[in-house]
């Protein structure tokens, strides 16, 4: 098992303010409003892992393939070859949605879906969509001891959630399993409206990470961390 899955790219320091990459066996909870930049950190990660040789699987809520091919080319983060090679598995819900009469048939259904699992890095935008709205005991049972497993196994799993479409005992629960938890906010710096990433905890972290990592997005460029510290 490696000891790190690198997230390293050219012109960003993202993988150094996290500790030099992500150790495997991972759950990262990416938590935050929305606007506040969960899909852009889930992306420049994702580009990070397929650009050091980590097979990448991308579940999206918001994005059809080719939107999500013009959302990435638009950021300056090129996934073509990356699809075509298989390297990156991206999988839209709205196709597997289709022929299942009741959404609480759908969360079996997509555990059980075994290509999404064999990649090295699983990536879920967003958890919410996924989830019942009245989820059982039973299906909180399902879901977590899955995302333990393939944990043990040493795959990554990185959720997004905005917290107020997901019940609160549930979001807890996945607080409570996650190694490293991902707080987003924009806040108001120097004038300017700021995103910012705070890490409430980073379990078995592969060096210093920096607890707050201010950051913005700009076309063709991606994601930019910024040398102010946001407060």
């Amino acid at each position: 098992m490696e000891t790190i899955l690198r997230i390293q790219i050219p012109n960003d320091e993202l993988h150094r303010r996290l500790g030099g990459g992500i150790p495997p066996g991972s759950i990262i909870l990416i938590e935050g409003d929305r606007g506040t930049g969960k899909s852009i950190l889930s992306q420049r990660l994702l580009y990070g892992f397929l650009r050091n040789d980590h097979s990448v699987s991308y579940i999206s809520s918001q994005y059809t393939t080719p939107e999500f091919i013009n959302q990435m080319e638009s950021l300056g983060y090129s996934i073509i070859k990356d699809l075509i090679r298989r390297k990156l598995l991206f999988i839209s819900l709205y196709p597997l949605l289709v022929g299942v009469s009741e959404k609480e048939k759908f969360l079996p259904r997509f555990l059980g879906e075994s290509r999404i699992w064999e990649k090295d890095v699983v990536i879920i935008d967003a958890i919410s969509s996924i989830l019942p709205e009245k989820i059982s005991e039973n299906e909180i049972k399902l879901l977590v001891t899955h995302l333990k497993k393939l944990s043990s196994l040493g795959k990554v799993i990185m959720i997004t959630v905005n917290p107020e479409d997901i019940d609160k005992s549930v979001l807890r629960i996945l607080e409570e399993i996650s190694s490293m938890l991902i707080r987003l906010s924009v806040k108001t710096f120097g004038g300017d409206l700021k995103n910012s990433a705070t890490i409430v905890k980073y379990n078995n972290a592969a060096g210093v990470f920096q607890k707050i990592i201010p950051f913005r997005v700009e076309p063709k460029v991606g994601f930019i961390v910024e040398i102010a510290a946001v407060v």
